[in-house]
């Protein structure tokens, strides 16, 4: 199925999960349609902007370089977005890149503010691991991280998110 233009916010709300393989390979190949999908990111449609970033993040894991000039813009919407689909994605894709030294302490102090319980697990853990990639940029950072998680720890949570933590703060403690 070839998308365009025209159809793209049609398919983009349409296509079912095994979809999303077709997407990546075909943003992967057209720029345009990825420039294209990119600008949905920032929709006013939750639905449409959740899909696209899904989209964007599969695609850029395998191929960093398409959304590596796009940084300040990622950093931006995770800065200033409420829909915890997108934070996840922007999280997710943030750590897959070294933060711009002029973002790092708006990146930092975001991702400690998504470590809150009230975010859903998946958004925490990947504020976590950002957090810890940071770390190895910043290692004056790894005290303060340390003692969050492991408070973070004390009042328990997901299998997954208790789990990330624990070979987290293990890494940290061993550097």
């Amino acid at each position: 199925m070839l998308y365009n233009a025209d159809n793209i916010k049609e398919n983009i709300l349409d296509f079912e999960v095994g979809g999303i393989e077709i997407w990546r390979k075909t943003v992967i190949t057209d720029e345009r349609l990825f420039n294209q999908l990119f600008q949905l990111i920032f929709s006013d449609d939750k639905r449409l902007a959740w899909r696209s970033c899904w989209i964007i993040d599969t695609a850029s894991e395998e191929f960093p370089e398409l959304l590596a000039d796009k940084i300040p813009e990622i950093i931006a919407g995770l800065l200033f977005t409420k829909n915890s689909s997108l934070k996840r994605h922007f999280t997710r894709i943030l750590c897959r890149y070294k933060i711009p030294n002029k973002y790092l302490g708006e990146v930092v102090n975001r991702s400690f503010e998504l470590l809150l319980p009230s975010e859903p697990p998946a958004v925490r853990v990947f504020a976590m691991q950002l957090l810890f990639n940071i770390t190895q940029e910043l290692p004056d950072l790894k005290g303060e991280l340390i003692c969050v998680i492991e408070s973070l720890m004390e009042e328990g949570g997901s299998a997954g998110f208790l789990n990330r933590s624990g070979k987290l703060l293990r890494k940290l403690r061993s550097q």
